[in-house]
């Protein structure tokens, strides 16, 4: 579908789909290496071997020159340089290695305009690059979740997955009219709701579980929207956690305007914060590591 719709005419709701139908009827669905896929399903599991991770990723060759390439950059900083993927997984370890592969795996897709949602090429990948960082920092030095980093980045990573697929689906006029409700105060997926009959989110959830990811990234794709608070914070609470960190972070930027201007007041209240750690949090996210900038130059 395309934008070339007369927006003169008034506006009429097409069939509305569930994401099952979306991802049937999507004339191409987001690439992904199948070495990354593979890995995806190793995170978080603790019998994976070094020499697995080696194996997986001997299969990509473009994928294996991006991370050495990557090992090599100025930004990590390593004393030697790294020639082979059996020494970059010794180097520096499998989560820190995982979370470069899925990150550089996910480069050109994430990196894609999406018009429906007024972003423009590499918006989308620079906030979910964001994302991920918080989410791992949030894991790591925030708060108290058994969570696996490699794990944290990747749900980070992929929380808007869905709208890659969204995208296609939304004409002028159903971009307008769900442009139209959010001013009118419906959220995001409400407006995306009532305009496509689904959401990102589930659309997303649909996906990555097509994917065979594990079910903690299903889960947080599909509710980072509507996060599961109790009995404690679950995947989802934390994809929507680094997901506002992210939008706070460019908005301290100026790179953009926060989508809550109360955003902050709900982190408090959600996750029993305290506003100074919430602060602390905020200005780790807002150090983006170096090596982030090195990876969108490496895999442009």
């Amino acid at each position: 579908m395309s934008f070339q719709d007369d927006i003169s005419i008034p506006y009429k709701y097409p069939l509305q789909m569930t994401a099952h139908q979306m991802l049937a009827k999507a004339r191409s669905l987001p690439p992904i290496s199948r070495a990354a896929l593979e890995l995806g399903n190793m995170l978080g599991s603790p019998d994976i071997s070094n020499e697995e991770v080696v194996r997986v990723l001997k299969q990509d060759c473009v994928l294996t020159a991006k991370l050495l390439r990557a090992c090599n950059s100025s930004a990590l900083g390593l004393k030697e340089s790294v020639a082979s993927v059996d020494q970059a997984v010794l180097m520096l370890g499998y989560n820190q290695v995982s979370q470069m592969v899925t990150a550089l795996a996910f480069r050109g897709t994430l990196a894609m305009p999406l018009q429906a949602y007024a972003l423009a090429a590499d918006d989308l990948w620079r906030h979910s690059l964001l994302a991920a960082t918080a989410a791992q920092i949030i894991v790591t030095e925030g708060l108290d979740m058994e969570v696996d980093s490699s794990v944290a980045f990747t749900v980070g990573l992929l929380h808007d997955i869905g709208k890659l697929v969204t995208n296609e689906f939304m004409t002028r006029q159903s971009s307008l009219a769900m442009r139209q409700k959010i001013a009118e105060g419906r959220s995001i997926v409400e407006a995306e709701r009532d305009v496509l009959g689904t959401d990102h989110s589930e659309v997303g959830a649909a996906l990555v579980y097509l994917w065979r990811l594990p079910d903690a990234i299903v889960e947080a794709v599909g509710l980072h929207h509507h996060q599961v608070l109790q009995p404690g914070p679950s995947f989802s609470a934390l994809a929507g956690f680094a997901d506002t960190l992210a939008h706070l972070a460019a908005s301290a930027h100026g790179s953009r305007k926060a989508d809550s201007p109360d955003a902050g007041a709900q982190l408090l209240s959600a996750w029993g914060l305290s506003p100074e750690k919430l602060e602390s949090l905020l200005a780790r996210v807002c150090e983006v590591p170096a090596v982030a900038d090195e990876l969108i130059a490496i895999s442009a």
